[in-house]
């Protein structure tokens, strides 16, 4: 699939489907995410607790879907002042985080 169908997809979307392996095996769940220009940014909800993180760490690429249309990419972790951004983009797009997130110490960046 085309990177800029995927983007223009989400658009429509307040959430994709985030898939990481464990143990070999794909793990999914849906996930809140912010985009700028070609990257995805996702926040992980216990942060650096969080058990989708920790496989990721161990495995960094992962796969994406949203509405039928799934993209597989390698990610980066985000700390310091580009945290920082994404958490503000995330509180544009959803309001108040620390209703929902526990833990705000790092932030995952896919660029497509």
């Amino acid at each position: 699939m085309a990177a800029t169908d995927f983007l223009e997809t989400l658009k429509s979307a307040s959430q994709v489907e985030l898939a990481v392996k464990r143990s070999g095996t794909w793990t999914r769940r849906p996930v809140w995410f912010v985009v700028d220009g070609k990257t995805i940014y996702l926040l992980p909800v216990h942060g650096t607790d969080t058990k989708w993180y920790t496989h990721f760490i161990a495995n960094p690429e992962i796969e994406l879907s949203v509405k039928g249309r799934k993209i597989r990419a390698q990610a980066r972790t985000l700390k310091g002042a580009q945290l920082t951004d994404v958490i503000n983009r995330f509180r544009s797009k959803y309001g108040d985080l620390e209703r929902y997130y526990t833990k705000l110490d790092v932030a995952i960046a896919v660029t497509i």
